[in-house]
């Protein structure tokens, strides 16, 4: 039986543990218990020996060899890692998946500090790569939320994470050597640490994750409960703790900390794909050539915002349309088209409101959908793009190339659709292209002024 050192730390968020004695046995103990004459003391989990009545578990559960599950759970958790930073590798809202992927890896080496065999000089440097490599994996985990989820870091909260195991370091193994002690800081700082994940997952970025976060939630709070029990257990805060059977503490406590961590890293993922497809159906409502809307975009944000009306109901629309823009296209070339395309975009996008809805219906044709607005308004908006198109010169191959448009405005009726203010306003922008081209007609107006 060789001797060691303090105990160091299991899991990852449990901190399921050896025992806290200057001499456990690491050698033939397939549940890593401990010989003691009776009555035994132990806690079950990290390291403090309670009594207990002997251990009956053998008759319900396999023999589990702790540090064996320990550094297999290590391995499973370093390869996540890899998946993970796989994943969020070279992707805009990436940097969530990759600090996620830090932690499963510091993860995974706290647990393997944990399972290797030291010489008993070196046990005081493993116990303390255990506990802040733990401290640091929680910090990476809290930041890749908060980083995924779009708010402030509030770094201070992560450095805490590290900074509480390294003061209980401090304290109780160098300074007045406590097994008990150290260990219950260190899960003191994991309770905060699930604390403050539960408060990151309140809201969501995007409503096509809700439900994963909801999920998320209710695994941090079950979890958050079984985490507290074990280590009112240690502390001697429950009176089940000097009943509690070392075996029965052990196996569910480890189980509960392996199947938190696995569905973590599954909700991880989960989450990133989701994020991935969400952002591939934003392409998907997205003209590429100019950023603005599409006709498929137009219509579904207009029906999510509600959006194209105020909140009195009322709202107009713009259609707007290039004038002889096939001209331009055989004249100068496609790259040509593309590019006077791109400037109208641009234009309509500095001079729209922040609630409009601005999109390229298709081809040369146009949308702006203005809540709130009146025919006045919506009369003044168009000319108003009109006169900066008039100013604007687009250069290709050393050609100035000018272009004007026509437009139709459409008052909508309270109870009036989108479909027949669309219809309305283009068949009012047709007749000003009859008119001649380069002005603005209201729907059941006379022309505006051109």
């Amino acid at each position: 039986m060789r001797r060691t050192g303090a105990a160091r730390i299991d899991t990852v968020h449990g901190l399921q543990g050896r025992c806290a004695g200057r001499d456990r046995s690491r050698i033939g103990r397939s549940a890593n218990s401990r010989i003691r004459p009776a009555p035994r003391w132990h806690s079950g989990s990290t390291g403090a020996w309670a009594p207990c009545r002997p251990a009956m578990t053998e008759t319900l559960f396999l023999p589990i060899d702790i540090p064996t599950l320990a550094a297999s759970r290590a391995l499973m958790q370093i390869m996540l890692a890899g998946l993970l930073a796989w994943v969020g590798a070279g992707h805009e809202q990436g940097k969530g998946a990759q600090l996620w992927a830090v932690g499963f890896l510091l993860n995974g080496i706290s647990l393997f500090l944990f399972s290797m065999r030291v010489p008993a000089e070196w046990e005081s440097l493993a116990t303390s790569g255990n506990h802040l490599a733990l401290g640091a994996a929680s910090a990476c985990f809290l930041l890749g939320f908060r980083e995924f989820g779009r708010q402030s870091r509030q770094a201070w909260i992560a450095l805490l994470m590290i900074a509480i195991p390294a003061a209980g370091l401090i304290a109780w193994e160098y300074a007045w050597p406590n097994a008990r002690m150290r260990v219950l800081t260190t899960a003191f700082a994991q309770f905060l640490f699930l604390l403050a994940l539960q408060a990151s997952l309140r809201t969501p970025p995007r409503h096509e994750i809700e439900r994963i976060y909801r999920r998320l939630r209710v695994l941090v709070l079950v979890y958050a409960a079984v985490f507290a029990w074990s280590y009112a257990n240690i502390a001697g805060l429950l009176p089940t703790s000097a009943r509690l059977e070392i075996g029965y503490h052990r196996v569910l406590f480890s189980v509960a900390s392996l199947m938190f961590m696995l569905s973590l890293a599954v909700a991880c993922l989960a989450l990133q794909f989701a994020m991935l497809a969400a952002r591939n159906e934003d392409l998907a409502m997205v003209d590429w050539l100019t950023g603005l809307l599409n006709r498929r975009g137009f219509f579904r944000a207009a029906e999510h915002a509600h959006g194209w009306r105020g909140g009195d109901g009322a709202a107009s629309v713009i259609m707007l349309d290039i004038d002889h823009f096939k001209r331009i296209n055989d004249m100068h070339g496609h790259a040509a088209g593309d590019r006077v395309l791109q400037a109208l975009g641009d234009r309509l996008r500095e001079l729209a409101a922040p609630s409009d809805l601005v999109a390229r219906m298709g081809g040369e044709e146009f949308c702006v959908a203005m809540p709130g607005a009146r025919r006045e308004q919506a009369l003044a908006r168009a000319e108003a793009v009109l006169a900066h198109c008039r100013a604007t010169t687009v250069a290709v191959d050393g050609a100035q190339i000018r272009f004007t448009l026509s437009a139709g405005v459409c008052e909508a009726m309270p109870t009036q659709s989108l479909d027949d203010a669309l219809a309305q306003a283009d068949s009012a922008m047709y007749a000003a292209k009859r008119d001649g081209r380069d002005r603005t007609f209201a729907a059941g107006a006379a022309p505006a002024i051109a």
